[in-house]
């Protein structure tokens, strides 16, 4: 997502960036732009999102994805929402789920490698 003119930051690799990765299984109307980034980036508003971006809601099929980078104890974002990426090239665990077909994942259900 674009942020809003003249608000930008310095990637890891101190590439100055304009846009962010969002939390797209978050409805943006009803969080702040600091909590709809994925990364934390103290200067972003703490006022509402202005954005109407579609966002992936609870009910749709699960969907697992990647290239986020967290950190910390897996965790599902949603009940329909889950991310496999847990830095596993920088010293993070090697993340993945088991899953059976149920609509509704649950936490027992990940597979972690240390």
């Amino acid at each position: 997502m674009k942020l809003p003119d003249g608000l930008t930051f310095h990637d890891k690799d101190g590439h100055e960036r304009d846009e962010i990765r969002v939390k797209w299984w978050e409805d943006p109307q009803k969080v702040s732009l600091y909590d709809y980034s994925v990364v934390d980036l103290p200067g972003l508003p703490q006022a509402p999102t202005e954005s109407n971006f579609d966002f992936y809601k609870v009910g749709e099929k699960p969907v697992f994805f990647g290239h986020y980078w967290l950190t910390g104890a897996p965790l599902l974002q949603k009940p329909n929402v889950c991310c496999l990426d847990y830095s596993v090239a920088k010293g993070g665990d090697l993340v993945a789920y088991r899953w059976s077909g149920e609509q509704e994942l649950d936490l027992v259900n990940f597979q972690i490698v240390k």
